[in-house]
């Protein structure tokens, strides 16, 4: 009776010590989530399940939960990686906006998968379809890219204009730009054009609504990284050129593999897509 007794409580310490460490690799380590949609199709199917490498980039870790009960910003902090962000890296973040489209917060449980195309100090432009970093193309899915450009026919509605969806300013996924992405530590001088462009990131940074802190001469100064995320099916991607730029503290982490991909229907594998690296 004795022996049995030990051998099971053996048996519960061995499942608690394996979940704890499930659970730490979670927080810490890697992290998993299934694609619903064909956004970032091809190199990123509906139906695949991913595998998120939160190492790359640095774990990101919450200060306190006192945004659980409140409904505030989560504060956080992110454990030192191993690279930064570079253009082209597919990455994991959470939605920003949970409560409404007026302000940029936190959606605890909604989380978006896109390519990196603008990291901070940027500068973006879309020109005739194509983006452009700092004058230079190569930058996303280029055959999407070139359709967009040479497309004849009528957009669908709400696809055509783009962030920050001012007519005087005319932006499109055609034509749109320049827009600076900013980097902590950054000046930018406050005129009509970049209130219009930056107005909801400052209110972020500030945690405010309507008013921000400037230093007193008609600018203002970064707090944060910021980054511009674009799925690679452009004709059918909610990305940054409709959701605007995305916080670091938002960023999960790095795409790294399809561990399976099945049919959301039949339920059928798609053994060719096994462990393939996202590219």
């Amino acid at each position: 009776m004795k022996k049995m007794l030990k051998d099971t409580l053996q048996f519960l310490m061995m499942i608690v010590i394996s979940l704890g460490v499930a659970l730490l690799l979670r927080l810490f380590a890697v992290d998993f989530y299934s694609i619903p949609s064909d956004s970032m199709s091809p190199a990123i199917e509906p139906g695949d399940f991913i595998m998120v490498n939160k190492l790359s980039f640095g774990a990101r870790m919450y200060r306190n939960f006192d945004f659980l009960e409140n409904g505030s910003e989560p504060e956080t902090w992110r454990v030192k990686g191993f690279s930064p962000i570079h253009h082209g890296d597919v990455v994991v973040f959470n939605f920003p906006y949970a409560r409404s489209w007026n302000k940029i917060n936190m959606h605890l449980s909604k989380f978006y998968v896109k390519r990196c195309i603008g990291i901070p100090g940027d500068t973006l432009r879309i020109r005739e379809g194509f983006y452009e970093i700092n004058g230079k193309r190569g930058f996303g899915n280029l055959r999407d890219q070139e359709m967009i450009g040479h497309f004849k026919g009528t957009f669908p509605p709400g696809i055509f204009h783009t962030i920050p969806f001012d007519f005087r300013m005319g932006w499109n996924i055609r034509n749109m730009g320049p827009l600076y992405i900013p980097r902590k530590g950054d000046v930018v001088r406050l005129d009509s054009v970049s209130i219009r462009l930056y107005q909801k990131m400052m209110e972020y940074e500030n945690r405010t609504k309507g008013k921000v802190q400037t230093d007193g001469t008609n600018s203002y100064t970064f707090r944060t990284n910021w980054y511009f995320m674009a799925g690679d099916r452009m004709w059918n991607s909610q990305d940054s050129r409709y959701i605007g730029l995305i916080p670091e503290e938002f960023i999960v982490g790095k795409a790294t593999r399809i561990l399976y991909s099945k049919d959301r229907e039949t339920g059928e594998f798609y053994w060719d897509r096994f462990l393939k690296r996202i590219r």
